[in-house]
């Protein structure tokens, strides 16, 4: 069913093919929603927002980086602590909030359209988690609005890249090399962050 350049994207990202098939069915569907031959694109509704955004939360994967908070890594190094215990105290925080990466992905949709390629390494980018306390993830949360103060918009009250650094994380811990990080180790595309400064930022 699937063709050439699929099975080429599964080898290239390291997927299963279950994993590429999300991607792949969240891309189908954006483009049905962001360029339909009858009604357009429903991303200038402002209704239809969350509902088509969801289509890439609902497809993104939990992709371990290695990086590590040192509130996390405190818990996960407690021997007092068993495994449940851990669990519970602990949890994988998306680097870039699924949801708020796909209002980047269908306002620049013309950065994605016709490049399946592209769709899936920015897949990949926002499936990217961090291992943190679940005190810190809290934290984190409250970072992104969507509520009646910004009518019902999804806003950001720090850049990405700051989120960490605002909830007082100053480094990260890399589980693969040993090492210790600055607290945002990762890729930050120039679309994404002049899109965040104009779109989202509060």
């Amino acid at each position: 069913m699937y063709n050439k350049e699929f099975y080429n994207l599964v080898e290239k990202y390291d997927l299963s093919v279950a994993q590429a098939a999300g991607f792949l069915t969240a891309y189908v569907a954006l483009e049905g929603n962001l360029d339909h031959p009858k009604y357009g694109n429903l991303w200038e509704v402002s209704t239809s927002k969350r509902s088509i955004t969801r289509v890439i939360y609902e497809a993104s994967l939990t992709i371990i980086s290695g990086y590590v908070t040192q509130d996390a890594l405190s818990i996960l190094d407690n021997q007092l602590l068993d495994k449940s215990e851990k669990t519970k105290l602990t949890t994988h925080d998306h680097v870039f909030s699924p949801q708020t990466y796909g209002h980047f992905i269908c306002s620049r949709w013309d950065l994605f359209k016709g490049d399946l390629d592209n769709f899936f390494k920015h897949m990949i980018i926002l499936s990217t988690t961090v291992h943190c306390s679940v005190v810190e993830n809290n934290k984190f949360k409250k970072f992104t609005v969507n509520d009646a103060t910004t009518k019902n918009i999804l806003r950001l009250k720090v850049p990405t890249q700051d989120r960490y650094a605002a909830a007082g994380i100053k480094r990260l811990f890399n589980k693969n090399t040993g090492k210790y990080a600055p607290a945002f180790p990762f890729e930050l595309s120039e679309d994404f962050d002049e899109f965040q400064k104009k779109e989202l930022l509060i």
